[in-house]
């Protein structure tokens, strides 16, 4: 880049284009010169932070779903153990998103000084500094721009990294996690008619039958060796309209549910 290229003609916008891809990947050998550098280690650690946190985060989603066990239970030890347990991931989680924070500031910093550095050497080589500022009239006051839009540049691309490589990460654990849950939740629960003492299996294909089920005045029943604490969150609204349609009411009142008719 001795010598700028062509201006650009006048009315001319920039476009998320072939062009575009180009640049932002010119500016990302600037940015990460090579795998061992500084910038790559810690946008490394900024992945793992960021995979990590979203770890803890679906691990504190599945908090309060388990009190529904212990408080059932009576279980006082129970409690206080889940409760331990919460607060060492609501910490834990304040940690991760405060290291977060911090790794994107000192990326910040970093690309700016590496890019800044890199547009004044470009900018004093040859006669470019003479060519812009005294021979180009469609690029204003250079220096100003060069401080300001990598400023810009820098701190939106630091915000947006690890929102922008966790994304992926995110929606591919999220739903294998969702199916797994909701595979193991349909394993355990059956359905349960009273006038013939049968029970059947259900899985995602027989939801129809529970429905089935409960209009003809059944209702629901988890194992005893399920964990209520997987269960009753996936199950329990599906259970409760089903226990309603069949005029009764669907309670917990110990490890298993229950359906309770409606007196007439």
């Amino acid at each position: 880049m001795a010598v700028p290229g062509p201006a650009p003609r006048a009315g001319a916008r920039p476009k998320l284009d072939l062009q575009f891809l180009q640049r932002f990947l010119q500016i990302q050998k600037v940015l990460f010169p090579f795998w061992s550098s500084q910038n790559a280690l810690m946008f490394l650690t900024l992945l793992c932070v960021a995979l990590l946190e979203q770890l803890v985060i679906y691990q504190v989603g599945l908090i309060p779903s388990q009190y529904y066990g212990v408080l059932g239970n009576k279980d006082l030890d129970g409690f206080k153990t889940l409760t331990f347990l919460a607060v060492v991931l609501i910490v834990l989680n304040s940690m991760l998103k405060s290291f977060d924070q911090f790794i994107c500031n000192l990326l910040y910093v970093s690309w700016r000084k590496d890019l800044t550095e890199h547009l004044h050497h470009l900018y004093f080589r040859g006669r470019v500094y003479y060519t812009l500022n005294v021979l180009r009239d469609d690029v204003d006051n250079p220096d100003q721009r060069i401080s300001q839009d990598v400023e810009r540049f820098c701190r939106q691309l630091s915000s947006m990294a690890s929102k922008l490589i966790i994304s992926p990460f995110t929606l591919v654990y999220y739903t294998y996690q969702c199916f797994q849950r909701l595979a193991r939740a349909c394993e355990h629960l059956r359905v349960f008619h009273p006038g013939n003492h049968s029970e059947q299996d259900i899985d995602g294909a027989h939801c129809g039958e529970a429905g089935a089920a409960g209009e003809a005045g059944g209702g629901f029943q988890v194992q005893a060796h399920a964990d209520p604490g997987e269960c009753r969150a996936c199950c329990f609204l599906q259970v409760q309209g089903f226990a309603s349609e069949a005029g009764g009411s669907f309670k917990w009142p110990g490890t298993e549910p229950q359906f309770v008719p409606r007196m007439q």
